[in-house]
């Protein structure tokens, strides 16, 4: 038996609502999927289950080498595993925003003891055959440091580069076998880096430049970071997502919460 609602009980309805929509067709899973992405601000997410795809443009990344996918991954199935002379790019420049932020997870192989993770840079006509120019886009890498491996992000702004480094405690234990969650945002103002949701460096920083930043390598440093030997990562890696906005600390432990 179904009563009727009197004034009484919808008054009595508290919860908060916001965004209400209404639309006159069936919505299927991939419409609502793009209603999220654009309140959140989410312009690429490649989940890598089992495809190196990311489901906003529906865009194959072009692979380079001979990746595989791992027996194991934070969400959904099978996580990129990057192997030598292995790596991702995909095509810049819809990636690229005054503000911008990267998500993703990372079970660490520390051999190689240094790797390139993710790389928007510009080509470098003083070293083509090994490129290192930081005067815009980015690249966040690691670095052995004694037993541990250092995370760090370098950004260019037209004419120079600023480091984010946050020393020791940037720093992360491979022999723990465990997946570990990162992130960094870029603004005209500062840029954060995050490890497992913890601020491990911050510093104020006056916007990046893209000029010339047209490839996103993904799990390597090449083709445009390469003089310092940051070359391919065989770790694996999971739920790799780009933002048009700054991430909040919030938003960082929200999406780790979710996966």
């Amino acid at each position: 038996e179904v009563n009727a609602l009197t004034m009484g009980d919808i008054a009595d309805f508290r919860s908060f609502m916001d965004e209400l929509r209404l639309f006159n067709k069936a919505l299927t899973q991939e419409d609502v999927q793009a209603i999220i992405r654009t309140e959140t601000g989410e312009i690429f997410n490649m989940p890598f289950d089992g495809h190196t795809r990311d489901v906003v443009s529906d865009m194959e990344a072009t692979v380079v080498g001979t990746p595989g996918f791992a027996g194991e991954s934070v969400v959904g199935t099978g996580a990129y595993a990057g192997a030598a002379g292995a790596y991702l790019t995909f095509p810049g420049e819809t990636l690229q925003h005054e503000q911008f932020s990267a998500s993703f997870w990372l079970k660490i192989n520390a051999v190689p003891d240094r790797a390139g993770i993710l790389v928007m840079g510009p080509p470098d006509p003083n070293l083509p055959a090994t490129p290192n120019n930081r005067t815009a886009g980015f690249r966040f890498f690691r670095e052995a440091a004694g037993a541990m491996q250092r995370f760090k992000l370098n950004v260019g702004n037209g004419t120079a580069d600023s480091w984010f480094d946050g020393g020791a405690a940037a720093d992360v234990d491979p022999s723990s076998n465990e997946w570990v969650h990162f992130a960094f945002t870029i603004s005209d103002t500062e840029c954060v880096v995050y490890i497992n949701g913890n601020v491990v460096s911050q510093g104020a920083f006056d916007g990046v430049d893209w000029t010339g930043c047209d490839v996103l390598s993904i799990m390597s440093g090449a083709p445009r970071f390469t003089e310092w030997g940051h070359l391919s990562d065989q770790s694996y890696m999971d739920d790799l997502r780009i933002f048009n906005k700054v991430l909040t600390q919030a938003d960082v432990e929200n999406l780790m919460d979710a996966d």
